[in-house]
C-alpha cells in the first residue's frame, strides 16, 4: 500500500505524523484520514506535509467547485507522497469514467449515487462506495461485492458541510471494510465523531478549506489529522 517525499512540517509534527502512520497500517489502532476535495498543487504541497492516509480528487462531477479535469488529475497524482493513497471521487460514474480514473494513476475510486454492477465489479479500481443518508437501506446489498473495500457515510450534500445524525449507523454491521465517516466534520468536532461512532476513519473537505473556500488550510488540515489520530479506535 505505500507509494518518496519531502516535508516542510515542523519536525515534532513530523515525527508524530510517522509515527502515527507506523501505527496506522501496522498496529491499526489510530483512525485513517481523507483528506478530500484536493485542486491544486498548493493542495498537494499541504497533504505531502501532513501525511493522511488518503487523498480525495472529485471527478466527472461538474456541480462541484472542486471538480477538476484528468488531465488536472494526473499531474498532482505525480507529485502526490507516495505514502498516501490517491481517491477519485465521483457520482455515478460510467465504466469509460473508472477506465479513465485508472489511467489517471489513481488507487481507489469512491462512487456516491446509483451505480450499475459493472460498474461496482470492475477490473479496474477497488471501490469505496459512498452513503448519503437516505440510501442507508441499500448498505447490505453491497456488503458481499468483493471489489468494494470500504464505506464512506456522508450527509445528504455531499462537500456541504453538513453533518447528519450519527445514531442512524449505530446498527449497522461492521466487517471487515472501512468503516469512514463524513459530513461536517473540522478540526473542532472530530475527537467528538470519532468517540461517538468508533469508525475506521474520518473524512474532510470543506472543514479544512482556507476561509473563503478556496484550497486547503495548512493548519487546518494538520490540526484535524492530530485530533482524529488521538483517538484510539475501540
Amino acid at each position: 500500500m505505500t507509494k518518496d517525499s519531502h516535508t516542510d512540517c515542523p519536525l515534532p509534527f513530523f515525527i508524530a505524523t510517522v509515527n502515527s502512520i507506523w501505527y496506522n497500517y501496522f498496529v491499526g489502532e489510530f483512525m485513517k484520514v481523507k483528506i478530500c476535495g484536493i485542486t491544486s498543487a498548493e493542495d498537494i504541497k499541504i497533504v505531502n506535509a501532513c501525511k493522511p492516509d488518503f487523498a480525495g480528487f472529485v471527478m466527472f462531477f461538474p456541480k462541484s467547485k472542486r471538480n477538476i479535469s484528468p488531465e488536472t488529475a494526473k499531474s498532482l497524482i505525480e507529485t502526490l507522497d507516495k505514502n498516501v493513497l490517491s481517491v477519485a471521487v465521483t457520482v455515478s460514474p460510467t465504466l469509460e469514467q473508472v477506465k479513465t480514473a485508472y489511467d489517471c494513476g489513481f488507487d481507489y475510486i469512491q462512487i456516491h449515487g446509483e451505480v450499475g454492477e459493472d460498474v461496482l465489479s470492475n477490473p479496474y479500481l477497488k471501490v469505496i462506495r459512498a452513503f448519503n443518508v437516505s440510501d442507508l437501506e441499500k448498505f447490505d446489498e453491497y456488503r458481499m461485492n468483493q471489489n468494494i473495500v470500504g464505506y464512506v457515510f456522508d450527509a445528504h450534500e455531499p462537500g456541504s458541510g453538513k453533518t447528519f445524525d450519527w445514531t442512524m449507523l449505530e446498527n449497522l454491521p461492521r466487517d471487515d471494510k472501512l468503516f469512514m465517516l463524513a459530513g461536517g466534520l473540522n478540526p473542532e468536532t472530530v475527537a467528538k465523531a470519532v468517540k461517538a461512532v468508533k469508525p475506521d476513519g474520518v473524512d474532510v473537505s470543506s472543514g479544512v478549506e482556507n476561509s473563503d473556500g478556496d484550497g486547503k488550510d495548512f493548519e487546518k488540515v494538520k490540526k484535524f489529522i492530530i485530533s482524529a489520530r488521538s483517538e484510539i479506535k475501540q
